[in-house]
């Protein structure tokens, strides 16, 4: 008897100084079509498109106390298209590792960029697919959010204000040898008020891309709005609310490039059935398409009704 509790006091002990592993995902469909240069589409099932809240993903985190406040952690994602049951490559979401303490927080690997963080501080959808911000200025806030090889240290919270400064090297940006990408924010989050400066600069660039953005809450209604600047012609600002009433969250955005004389919007309704499910339908009107190098006049409509699930 005395063996057996002996070993479980060893066994508690060792489990003690284990990191804590936690599992967790989003499942999201949605039933969408598109109104391209006046082609309407036939409706179909979206996994991990435009009309999607955000895309399916699975991933681990976890986290190991080393004493003296502080703390190891790394997190794997991958995508998952509830669609066709396919899993996307393991660099289309994160894989990084970190070390924190009162210093601030060390972490290296394919990581969600300080921009994009600095951009969801505000940003009325959480930064869904269907977000009129990232769907109008991918310029300053890149298709994915993603950086591959970052090296980044964000501080720590000092009365609401954080900021975090990335890197990648010459030798890890794709193309290997071309230029090196500093990305970084400072953001402010304490009681109603949420802001960011975001900024992002390619060395062999002379232009950056940069933008500062604010988010209010009001009680009844929010309100978000922001100012961005692309490297290039690409400039303009963003402004929106969101009413919450009950189990529904009602968003308009309007998003700006007075650049390109470029217009996005969207229209969001969604319902609540639970903390972790809901149901939503979305309209969004992308003026024109394009890259950070210039866009077009191909004007599209995408709309529909999805539901999301986080586990």
């Amino acid at each position: 008897m005395k063996k057996n509790l002996i070993a479980l006091a060893v066994l508690a002990a060792s489990g003690a100084s284990m990191a804590q592993v936690t599992l967790y995902g989003v499942a999201d469909l949605s039933l969408f079509a598109v109104n391209a240069t006046g082609v309407r589409s036939d409706a179909q099932m979206g996994g991990n498109g435009t009309l999607n809240d955000g895309n399916s993903r699975w991933g681990i985190r976890g986290t190991e106390d080393l004493g003296g406040g502080m703390k190891a952690s790394f997190m794997f994602e991958q995508n998952i298209n509830y669609e066709t049951g396919a899993t996307g490559v393991a660099s289309s979401r994160a894989a990084w590792m970190s070390l924190s303490g009162g210093f601030g927080t060390l972490k290296a690997g394919r990581t969600l960029s300080p921009s994009f963080y600095g951009m969801a501080t505000w940003e009325l959808t959480g930064a869904a697919n269907f977000s009129a911000v990232t769907s109008q200025f991918v310029a300053v806030v890149p298709t994915g959010g993603r950086n591959d090889s970052e090296f980044s240290y964000t501080t720590p919270n000092w009365g609401g204000v954080s900021a975090t400064l990335g890197y990648v090297t010459e030798l890890d940006l794709t193309p290997a040898g071309n230029a090196s990408k500093v990305d970084a924010n400072v953001i402010y989050r304490a009681g109603p008020l949420a802001a960011s400066l975001i900024y992002n600069k390619l060395s062999n660039v002379s232009d950056a891309n940069s933008s500062v953005g604010v988010n209010y809450n009001f009680g009844s209604f929010v309100v978000a709005a922001s100012y961005m600047d692309g490297v290039g012609q690409s400039q303009g600002w963003t402004l929106g609310a969101s009413v919450p009433v009950g189990p529904w969250k009602f968003t308009v955005d309007v998003a700006q490039d007075t650049g390109f004389d470029d217009t996005d919007y969207l229209l969001y309704a969604g319902y609540s059935l639970s903390k972790r499910t809901t149901v939503y339908g979305a309209y969004l009107n992308n003026g024109k398409s394009g890259t950070t190098v210039k866009k077009t006049a191909n004007a599209s409509e995408t709309y529909g009704v999805g539901v999301r699930h986080n586990f």
